[in-house]
């Protein structure tokens, strides 16, 4: 009785661990959420949304590439493709 309670609980935490891990990879990454958790962390978010207004997608890539240079945990590469989605579309 008791290996196979042990049994079942080996099983459902292994269920519980890599199911719920498959499901957050899977969930889109969203831009906006990234730019107001990253980008705040070091400007006030009108200073963003006043440059959405004047910049292009090259203007974009610039200017997160030289944050991405100075703080290389900031963006991953799947990150960072959001992020520039986010801005260029808004």
């Amino acid at each position: 009785m008791r290996k196979s309670l042990a049994v079942f609980v080996l099983v459902l935490g292994l269920f519980l661990v890599f199911g719920s891990h498959s499901a957050m990879t899977q969930a889109p990454l969203s831009g906006e959420a990234l730019v107001n958790e990253r980008c705040s962390q070091c400007h006030d978010l009108t200073r963003v949304n006043r440059a959405k207004a004047t910049k292009d997608r090259a203007g974009w890539e610039r200017t997160v590439d030289n944050k991405i240079s100075k703080r290389d945990v900031l963006l991953n590469e799947v990150e960072r493709t959001a992020v520039l989605e986010y801005l260029i579309k808004n």
